[in-house]
Order: structure tokens, then C-alpha cells, then sequence
């Protein structure tokens, strides 16, 4: 058993898709055996965050495409990292996910990591849930029972969340044609994914508590129980204060930074000009101690 208490976790990332897109800044990172971090509500301050894996709990990757990183998973490894994925696929279409891949390549890329590491490891998220007249709840039954069964390989558990209304994504989602989803809708959901869910072999769990089903496990992303059933660890930490209420996630320390994702998801909190986010990542120097 190893005991965490003196060791971070390192969520890479809720700001960004590291994976996806800064994964040479990260191996050179982790190589390095540090990076910098600045605060984003406080630009003034800046932390170094050690990657030694000596002074790391885990890792904990957000990603909507692991590609890029997959072929240094096993330098990780041998380097001595636990890890795990969370991987969202919503598969909507690509008027609302307009930087991301077909969604074949999507479901072939999450299936190889899974492959890779083990399905214990690769966590879905099928997350926001969003209703809209073309995203109605009769297309999300079909769409995510779909999903469920061709990602059933590669994951155990699906994490489930409505849309989350941040002030910045309000007019997108009102010229999106958004409806909060009624009392009927939820349950029809609920019913239907519960059991799309069941027979795939996967169990249901929400995000905190934050806007999902009703009759589901409000889970943790950055999760204490997990780590203890993949890696053995014992993590004595609270709630991650950093995070909002409704969230359940144990501390971390996020590596990344807002504003640097190209997914150009339009319900996205944390990129909020694409244009500015493409600018930056071109100018971005894999060698930086920030990303």
C-alpha cells in the first residue's frame, strides 16, 4: 500500500487538452521533472509544481483525443507514473464540436488507449448533456446507447452531466435553441441510459453534484476511492477548495491554462476565443517552463 499524503496529483487538464495538443510540452516537462504554473485569476502568481515521480500520487488526464500521447504511456510507465484517463465523447454533431475528429477516429483512439493501459483506466465522460430541438432526448438515447456499445471495450464507468451555464457560454447556448430538460425528459433519460449502460456492462456516475441524473452515484473525476483500487494508494485530502461546490474532487494541482484548447466546442468554459487560442498555441514553445 502507498500512502499519498506527501505526494500531489497532477490533473492535466480541466483548462485544456493537454493530450491532444501539448503533449511534447509535457514529456519535455516531465523529463525536466518540473513545470510552472500560473494562477489564473492572479497572473502575479506563478508555481513551480514538481513531476518528479517520486513527489507525483497520479495523473489525471482530460482529454478528447490521446493520440498524440499514447506512444510515451510507456515511458510514463517506466518512469514510474500511476495515471488515468478521463475521455469525453459525446459524438454530437460538428456544429457544436467543430475542432474535433470524425467520430470513428474518436472511438478508434479512445479503444487503442484502452488497449494500452487497460479499460480500468479510461474513464468516459459523456459530458454536457445538452437539449436543444436537434439534440432532443429521443437523440441522446439513441446516441449515447450507440456510443455505450461501441466504446464497451475500453471503459467501465461513464460519467453523466447536463450542460453547466456558464455567463460566457449563455448567448451560445440561447442561439443553440437550449431548453432546461423537464421533470419527463430526465427520466426518460435516466431509464434509458441506466440500461443502455447495464447491458455495455458499465456503471453510471455523475460529476459532484452537479446537474445529472437523479439516480446516480454522485461521483468524484479526481477520485480518492479509484486511485486506491488501481494503485494502491492511500490519499488522506479533502475537497479540492479550489474547485466549485458542487464538485467532489479531491486536490490536485492543475497544470494547465485556460484559453489554449482547439476542440472549439461551443458549450466550452475554458476557451473563450478560439481565435486567441489558435494564436497561442502556434506561438507556444514546447520548451517553456509554462504551458
Amino acid at each position: 500500500m502507498l500512502f499519498g499524503n506527501n505526494r500531489h496529483i497532477i490533473s492535466a487538464s480541466r483548462r485544456t487538452d493537454i493530450p491532444a495538443f501539448y503533449t511534447e510540452w509535457f514529456i519535455d516537462k516531465v523529463r525536466k521533472g518540473y513545470c510552472k504554473v500560473v494562477n489564473p485569476y492572479n497572473p502575479s502568481q506563478i508555481k513551480k509544481v514538481s513531476l518528479h515521480p517520486g513527489d507525483v500520487a497520479a495523473v489525471v488526464f482530460w482529454t478528447r483525443r490521446s493520440g498524440p500521447l499514447q506512444p510515451y504511456l510507456r515511458e510514463l510507465d517506466g518512469r514510474g507514473f500511476n495515471y488515468y484517463f478521463l475521455y469525453t465523447v459525446t459524438g454530437y454533431p460538428g456544429v457544436y464540436e467543430k475542432g474535433l475528429p470524425d467520430i470513428d477516429e474518436t472511438i478508434d483512439d479512445f479503444l487503442a488507449l484502452a488497449e494500452l493501459i487497460g479499460p480500468e483506466k479510461v474513464i468516459w465522460r459523456y459530458d454536457p448533456v445538452i437539449i436543444t430541438p436537434e439534440l432532443n432526448t429521443d437523440y441522446h438515447i439513441r446516441n449515447f446507447t450507440r456510443l455505450a456499445f461501441r466504446l464497451s471495450p475500453g471503459t467501465k464507468n461513464v460519467i453523466i452531466t447536463f450542460v453547466k451555464r456558464y455567463r460566457h457560454i449563455e448567448e451560445k447556448l440561447k442561439d443553440m435553441g437550449y431548453a432546461v430538460p423537464s421533470p419527463g425528459d430526465r427520466s426518460a433519460l435516466e431509464e434509458r441510459f441506466l440500461s443502455a449502460a447495464s447491458a455495455e456492462g458499465m456503471r453510471i456516475k455523475g460529476c459532484g453534484k452537479r446537474d445529472t441524473l437523479n439516480n446516480v452515484h454522485k461521483g468524484k473525476c479526481i477520485d480518492d476511492m479509484l486511485m486506491r483500487e488501481l494503485f494502491g494508494l492511500e490519499l488522506f485530502t479533502g475537497k479540492d477548495r479550489g474547485q466549485p461546490e458542487e464538485c467532489n474532487c479531491i486536490r490536485s494541482i492543475d497544470i494547465g491554462s485556460y484559453g489554449s484548447c482547439l476542440h472549439r466546442c461551443v458549450y466550452c468554459y475554458a476557451s473563450r476565443n478560439f481565435v486567441r487560442a489558435e494564436r497561442r498555441y502556434r506561438e507556444h514553445d514546447y520548451r517553456a517552463e509554462m504551458l
